[in-house]
């Protein structure tokens, strides 16, 4: 288990406002500031779990989890989303950064990964994941190069400077829903507004749900059903994670 918080602090370089003590008063920049910590310190935690491991010791990473968990309610709710300001999101309680959509205006545009009315299926076959999820969507995120091919020369070409976005898992897709957002279930998205324009229809996660099938989530509602993958659905990308 893993947490990328090279990813969380480049995105929150320009996200977290430092103005002396209003730091202090801001409640949102307090929540974000105590969160930030406490994914330092689980990231800490589980690096010297796994070298005790290694070592022939308990596995003690349920404990590092435990007390990430009790981190975040103490930091409370004021945040949990925010505005990377380079078409993504950060979800500081999951370390999960998702792709943000634009363009929400009924005429697809499959040039653009990231236009919302986009549909996609996640098999053309059948019975392989040959589908335009990951042919054309998933392909056109990650399709970076390096100039000469060298180990350490940046990769350029890849979304938001990351060439690693994929299908979230269901729980992924469920753990953003919001029942609580203005409008859902009467028409509108059940999602917080940080994410960017969002369609009402189905959303693909990369798990299977039977032969054939997968599981997807109806961000009109938030119910999660099993779709033939040769249907077309809409996509969200993410990457990272805890």
């Amino acid at each position: 288990m893993r947490i990328n918080i090279a990813v969380m602090s480049v995105a929150f370089t320009g996200a977290l406002l430092w103005h002396g003590t209003a730091q202090a008063t801001d409640p949102v920049t307090k929540c974000q500031e105590q969160k930030l910590k406490a994914q330092g310190k689980l990231e800490l935690c589980l690096k010297k779990n796994s070298a005790k491991v290694l070592g022939g010791k308990t596995d003690t990473s349920a404990a590092c989890q435990m007390k990430f968990q009790g981190a975040l309610t103490k930091a409370g709710t004021a945040c949990r989303y925010v505005d990377n300001g380079d078409g993504t999101v950060s979800d500081l309680d999951t370390g999960l950064q998702w792709e943000q959509k634009h363009s929400l205006d009924g005429t697809a545009n499959p040039s653009d990964p990231r236009d919302a009315d986009n549909l996609y299926t996640l098999s053309a076959s059948g019975t392989a994941l040959d589908g335009t999820a990951y042919t054309d969507f998933q392909a056109q995120l990650n399709n970076g190069a390096s100039t000469d091919g060298g180990a350490t020369t940046p990769i350029t070409g890849c979304f938001a400077g990351h060439c690693d976005w994929r299908l979230p898992t269901i729980v992924e897709l469920q753990g953003i829903i919001d029942l609580s957002a203005s409008g859902c279930d009467s028409g509108n998205p059940c999602i917080d507004p940080a994410f960017g324009p969002t369609q009402a229809g189905f959303y693909w996660s990369a798990d299977a749900g039977g032969p054939d099938l997968a599981w997807s989530v109806v961000f009109g509602n938030g119910v999660v059903f099993n779709a033939h993958e040769t249907f077309d659905g809409y996509v969200r990308a993410v990457r990272g994670g805890l």
